[in-house]
């Protein structure tokens, strides 16, 4: 699941209007932006993909399906929902498809996302068949996003014979209750609507500059032959994701395995929903593979019954057998888990006079799986990578920081952070590692803030220095501006009380902002730079650091490699001149290199400021 959404810093000024600065001075949630690569063109009209009945789709697969949707800013999310009929929700909201707000004008309201069926035939219905021809779905306001208000509102559209929207549907915003489950609706398409053309449209009303106001939408059905009372199918399906096996770390460096116990594994979960009105004999399955060979490792649990019989419509949440038998891999690897039900369900099917009639392209089992990743790699991760909103602080001089802990005495290999706002690419900030929080870091680095393409991407930072952590710690950066930093935000699971943050002095511990920060620590058993004695590391001179063209290095060197802020290696021009060398870095990027030299075959690391 993906949901990106963005805000420019001239409307997060705006959005900061009006408050003191002792609001102002504060972490919170952010909006976050989304790659101008994934707009899609809200006129256009996919004729080419015109569809016929039945119209299904419940959003389980990851992405928003073109061969059934016109997409005017909606998005797709598999965290953001609360009790879903199934695992993925659309999500509708104040900001478009690439992220932007629809409006510049803080309290400015209006038509934002909406997204519309593609055309769909509807011109073969007969007589008998006219007054059978019914839409359902699900909605749910706010979710684990931002609730509507009473000026907000969800609608629902036909069009016409003439090509006019028609609204047949209106929910009004202010539902606090509706937060926390979905509710279903079912309209008749009436026959001034039967035609070769029909498309159906949902649509939001509210506040227009960010993402404010959320709806949700969920297993949509369109199909003849049904009525007011066609409320429930023969479905039953999974819900969320896997529950954590780990607890609440998603990866864990490799060497961590050696000094955990048995009781590193808790137990796994998920939870269905059978979406019949008569009660379901069903049994579950969890299992775990190396996604390296695809191997099977365990079998957690086989084919279980599930005890009681679900009843008809009945919701419930269930978990695996113990964790006993999982062996820690010895290379650097993913586990993956995969829950599913045997559930007895088949294609989508109907009843008509007596004989069952199905229909292919529909498979009721596709929401029936779950899977989840847990790594085993060098670093420390509470996120799973999915990039749902932004989280910072706006404060000048102000830290933020993701608590971690390692059960030995671990040097630091780098640090990865996802920031989020390409608007602040380039801006300086000090990465920085804290043994306690009371007192100094034990590590600051001055960095820019990189340039990336897929605002999913981490930003990998190298250490060219040994530091050494143990026990609880904490990473994170202290910033230059009181505008928000966006960093990454994974809603999957809450980890909010890892984070800290220091907007005023005292550290103060997050209890507002829910998910997890996406800031990993990446972590070495052994020192990642060979120490130098300081006599051989003074037989080399580098100068001038900052540079901006020429930087001359004085002394005998065996060999010399320059390395970007990605950590990639680079091929700059390099001069001998007499026992030294001059390595020109003219043309680059500003930002924080790394030379490092090998002098007797010692390796020597050195920072190189670029202006």
């Amino acid at each position: 699941m993906t949901k990106i959404s963005a805000i420019t810093s001239l409307v997060v000024l705006l959005l900061l209007l009006g408050f003191s600065q002792e609001v102002l001075a504060q972490f919170q949630q952010l909006p976050t932006p989304v790659s101008p690569s994934k707009s899609i063109n809200k006129n256009l009209r996919q004729l080419e993909n015109k569809l016929s009945l039945p119209f299904w789709d419940d959003f389980s697969t990851k992405g928003i399906d073109s061969t059934k949707w016109i997409n005017e800013g909606a998005t797709h999310s598999f965290t953001v929902a609360n009790a879903a009929p199934s695992i993925g929700v659309l999500l509708l909201d104040g900001v478009d498809e690439r992220g932007r707000p629809y409006s510049n004008v803080l309290v400015e309201q209006g038509i934002t996302d909406a997204i519309s069926s593609n055309p769909i035939d509807l011109s073969s219905i007969t007589s008998e068949e006219e007054n059978t021809v019914f839409l359902s779905f699900f909605w749910q306001a706010g979710g684990k996003a931002e609730m509507p208000d009473i000026n907000d509102n969800l609608s629902l559209f036909f069009r016409d014979t003439l090509g006019n929207w028609i609204n047949v549907w209106e929910i009004a915003g202010d539902l606090p209750a509706e937060q926390f489950f979905f509710t279903q609706e079912i309209i008749q398409v009436d026959p001034s609507f039967q035609h070769e053309d029909f498309q159906f449209r949902f649509q939001i009303n509210g506040r227009a500059s960010g993402p404010f106001d959320s709806w949700l939408i969920d297993y949509v059905y369109l199909n003849k032959n049904r009525s007011e009372a066609d409320l429930f199918y023969p479905d039953r399906t999974l819900t969320r994701d896997n529950i954590r096996p780990t607890g609440k770390y998603s990866a864990i460096p490799l060497f961590e395995t050696t000094n955990t116990d048995e009781e590193f594994w808790t137990r796994t979960g998920n939870e269905f929903k059978n979406l019949e009105n008569r009660f379901r004999a069903m049994e579950y399955s969890f299992e775990v593979r190396n996604k390296a060979d695809n191997s099977l490792i365990s079998r957690i649990n086989n084919n279980t019954p599930f005890n009681p019989v679900p009843l008809g419509s009945e919701r419930r949440i269930f978990e695996s057998n113990s964790i006993t038998d999982i062996p820690f891999p010895e290379d650097e690897t993913d586990y993956e888990f995969t829950a599913y039900i045997s559930s007895g369900d088949l294609n989508l099917y109907q009843i008509i006079n007596g004989d069952s009639i199905f229909f292919e392209d529909i498979n009721l089992r596709i929401n029936d799986t779950v899977r989840s990743v847990v790594t085993f790699r060098d670093y420390f991760a509470y996120d799973d990578g999915s990039l749902d909103y932004s989280a910072g602080i706006n404060q000048r001089s102000g830290s933020l920081a993701n608590r971690f802990e390692t059960s030995i005495n671990a040097y630091v290999k780098g640090i990865s952070i996802n920031f989020t706002n390409q608007i602040q690419a380039n801006q300086i900030i000090d990465l920085a590692i804290w043994q306690d929080l009371q007192a100094d870091p034990v590590y600051v680095k001055e960095i820019f803030i990189p340039e990336k393409d897929n605002p999913e991407d981490f930003s990998y930072f190298e250490l060219e220095e040994n530091v050494r952590v143990s026990g609880v710690f904490f990473v994170g950066f202290t910033q230059f501006t009181n505008d928000f930093i966006h960093v990454g935000l994974d809603k999957t699971f809450d980890n909010g009380r890892e984070i800290f943050y220091n907007v005023a002095g005292p550290w103060q511990q997050n209890e507002e902002v829910e998910g997890s920060l996406m800031i990993r620590i990446h972590l070495s058993e052994n020192q990642v730079v060979e120490e130098t004695p300081e006599e051989e590391e003074g037989s080399i001179r580098v100068f001038p650091n900052p540079v901006e063209n020429r930087l001359f290095v004085e002394g005998m060197v065996d060999d010399l490699s320059i390395f970007d802020p990605y950590g990639r290696q680079l091929e700059l021009p390099i001069e001998t001149n007499g026992d030294g060398k001059i390595i020109n870095f003219a043309g680059l990027q500003k930002g924080i290199y790394v030379l490092k030299l090998i002098q007797n075959g010692k390796s020597i690391s050195k920072r190189i400021l670029v202006n």
